[in-house]
């Protein structure tokens, strides 16, 4: 093939081309028939959310999410249910996003690494080394979550529920036990990841922006020799088969949400609008506890198997620190936004002190 897409077929004698154009009526026509009910597939419904998430499909996540579902069928009598697309059967998250920005879908969960894009504001809640532990995460979210769902709704977003991927941990091919370790070293980093460029920028390794989706190869290839996830999603990228240390101190906390479209969500009544908040409320609680049990276990596993837990060497937690602090100041404000950063920190201070 050349470089303008086109090559002879010897079958049919036509450009190539024409028939990529063929394949993607294909895959579209495809795309709208997995987003569109089948005949009476929802016909007891009067509103079917169609919901996606990045959970994998035979996971202990979307069995939640299957439950969740039943029950707000159960509590509306059967007016508001979910279609659910698990896993990356609809894309990444941008993907998704897009697909929830058009209307092909109407709700989903994201990370706050993609939340972050949508409302800035979350992005304070993942400041590396800002929690030492998960009592002090649900603090400031209790103290903050009416803000947040304020500042989402006016991006034209509900937020139904909050959920989270955990903290995340360095794992990587050599032990990293303190801020020169890194110098030098190819980390993953994500496309569009501003705040943490500017981390990398001042410790001076080498950024490798690539997909979720293609880190196991780039590992594989060598491309990569930093990485950082929870425990569990580690565990089923496989991600943890390719590195062969795990920091002791986790890197950051990463929430998440699901949230719904405001013109969707408006469809509903009074009544189903109350049952499947508190209800979607509920899942998401339970989620987020499942979630915790399964990074426990998923380190627990990643451990047996030969990774090897490794602790920062004295004061380097300090240096971290430090050099985080430099880094934010040159981070744009915009992206970065001061003031929720102040309230985030001196509600945990609060939190702290007693």
């Amino acid at each position: 093939m050349n470089t303008f897409g086109y090559h002879l077929d010897l079958n049919h004698g036509e450009p190539m081309k024409a028939r990529g154009n063929y394949l993607g009526v294909i895959v579209v026509l495809l795309l709208f028939l997995l987003l569109c009910p089948l005949p009476n597939e929802a016909a007891d419904l009067q509103h079917e959310i169609k919901l996606a998430t990045l959970a994998p499909e035979n996971s202990s996540l979307m069995k939640i999410f299957r439950e969740m579902d039943s029950e707000v069928r159960k509590k509306t009598e059967g007016r508001v249910g979910f279609k659910l697309f698990s896993g990356f059967v609809l894309g990444d998250e941008r993907d998704v996003f897009r697909k929830l920005r058009i209307g092909l879908i109407h709700a989903a969960t994201f990370t706050s690494t993609f939340l972050a894009e949508i409302n800035p504001d979350i992005r304070t809640l993942q400041l590396p080394f800002l929690f030492n532990n998960y009592k002090e995460v649900d603090h400031v979210l209790n103290k903050m979550i009416k803000e947040f769902n304020e500042s989402f709704s006016k991006q034209g977003f509900q937020v139904l529920g909050w959920s989270e991927v955990g903290f995340i941990h360095m794992m990587t091919t050599a032990p990293i036990t303190k801020v020169d370790d890194l110098k030098g070293k190819k980390v993953w980093t994500k496309g569009n990841a501003p705040m943490a460029n500017v981390v990398f920028s001042k410790a001076q390794v080498s950024p490798v922006a690539i997909g979720a989706p293609d880190v196991l190869v780039a590992m594989q290839t060598n491309l990569v020799e930093v990485v950082y996830n929870s425990p569990y999603y580690a565990l089923v990228t496989q991600w943890h088969t390719r590195v062969k240390y795990i920091n002791d101190i986790p890197l950051a906390y990463i929430g998440g949400a699901l949230i719904i479209d405001n013109k969707v969500f408006s469809r509903l009544s009074p009544q189903d609008q109350e049952i499947t908040k508190r209800v979607c409320l509920e899942y998401m609680r339970r989620l987020t506890e499942r979630t915790r049990k399964d990074n426990e276990e998923a380190l627990a596993l990643i451990v047996k198997q030969g990774v090897k837990v490794v602790p920062l060497a004295p004061g380097e937690l300090e240096r971290f620190k430090q050099l985080l602090n430099e880094a934010i100041k040159e981070v744009d404000p915009q992206v970065l936004p001061r003031d929720t950063l102040m309230k985030v920190k001196a509600t945990l201070e609060a939190y702290r002190s007693g």
